[in-house]
């Protein structure tokens, strides 16, 4: 329910799809990884979730594909601009076709296996958004 009207709020004004069960799925996906290395879930945090969903959103629509934003704002700048506190963050992000395939992608990264796998990181976002050539684009924001 929360993340349908956080989704709502963003998507005002907005052409470019958000793939909710894409993300939904990737909770999962991320939750199952961390239980199988004997790790305690994540939860789904509203405020990461909405910034990993604009970053995505802005990645689709600018055809980029960078923790970096365009104007230069890190994964860290954006949460903190959304008064987001932490000691300890991180980002993942991934470009294909579907899920399955961006979310193995991230497993066979080291660095990006390690985001999923870190201990001290209890909180997640999920986007996942659907760019103007079919492309998705997924960004995962952990915190502590």
């Amino acid at each position: 329910m929360i993340h349908a009207l956080v989704l709502g709020l963003i998507l005002q004004g907005t052409s470019t799809p958000v793939l909710v069960l894409q993300e939904q799925r990737m909770f999962a996906d991320v939750n199952a990884t961390r239980a199988r290395a004997g790790i305690p879930p994540l939860s789904l945090d509203p405020r990461l979730d909405r910034v990993a969903v604009q970053h995505a959103m802005d990645m689709a629509q600018n055809q980029y594909f960078s923790h970096d934003s365009e104007n230069g704002e890190t994964p860290f700048d954006r949460m903190t601009d959304a008064h987001i506190s932490f000691t300890a963050a991180g980002e993942n992000i991934a470009a294909a076709p579907d899920e399955p395939s961006a979310y193995q992608g991230l497993l066979a990264s080291p660095e990006h296996l390690a985001n999923i796998l870190r201990r001290n990181f209890h909180r997640i976002g999920i986007g996942a958004v659907q760019g103007p050539d079919g492309e998705m684009f997924f960004v995962q924001d952990f915190t502590n």
